[in-house]
């Protein structure tokens, strides 16, 4: 996640749609507050009512800020936008897109259904490039009896509880979600192929705030 000029971030809030006025705000904003520093991303000085999450992808740490919410086929979501253009999306805390400049992800729908009497999950899945659109798994959700290791990416990891979601077909880990005592999601992992995972939480990460 490198720097580049925000206009890209303008450019990519039209392809996804017209911008609402408090998408704007947060865009400005995220151009006046989120200029690179040398300093180490979690130790990057917070701006008083700027919303942050923290991400994770192959060791490198960005800090994205809310630029708003939008209606998605998952509900509410909230939208994230990082320094150089990458869009995180998350319903409840949950991750459910990712835009980067040259691929992208979506979760496009998840129904609940019951197969030989245990409860498994139906995720449809949009993924570019490869025009692999549609594409469907059954998930079978966990919940964890002790936090997984190493869990060294997510700060105040105690007193969480873990769940994980796994791919029936192959035995996978797709997702890990980390929710606090009001079971709120508010930190998880999500693996959109082997070779591409994302990590995120709230931040700062004291405050487990759900980001919606």
């Amino acid at each position: 996640m490198r720097v580049v000029y925000l206009g890209f971030m303008f450019a990519a809030c039209l392809l996804v749609g017209a911008c609402s006025s408090g998408m704007k705000a947060g865009l400005l904003t995220l151009q006046q507050e989120v200029m690179p520093t040398r300093q180490e991303v979690r130790q990057s000085p917070l701006q008083p009512g700027v919303r942050y999450l923290l991400v994770e992808e192959r060791g490198q740490e960005a800090l994205l800020v809310w630029v708003g919410n939008e209606k998605g086929p998952l509900g509410e979501t909230s939208v994230w936008v990082s320094a150089d253009g990458v869009i995180v999306r998350l319903v409840q805390g949950r991750l459910v897109g990712v835009s980067e400049p040259q691929r992208t992800w979506h979760l496009t729908s998840e129904t609940a259904v019951t197969v030989a009497g245990a409860s498994q999950l139906r995720q449809t899945t949009d993924v570019q490039p490869g025009f692999h659109m549609g594409m469907v798994r059954s998930i079978e959700k966990k919940i964890l009896p002790f936090a997984p290791r190493p869990m060294v990416w997510v700060e105040e990891a105690r007193d969480l509880n873990w769940v994980e979601e796994v791919d029936i077909a192959t035995g996978q880990r797709l997702a890990l979600f980390a929710m606090n005592g009001l079971n709120q999601t508010i930190a998880g992992q999500r693996c959109m192929s082997p070779e591409w995972c994302l990590r995120w939480q709230t931040w700062p990460a004291n405050k487990h705030r759900i980001p919606t």
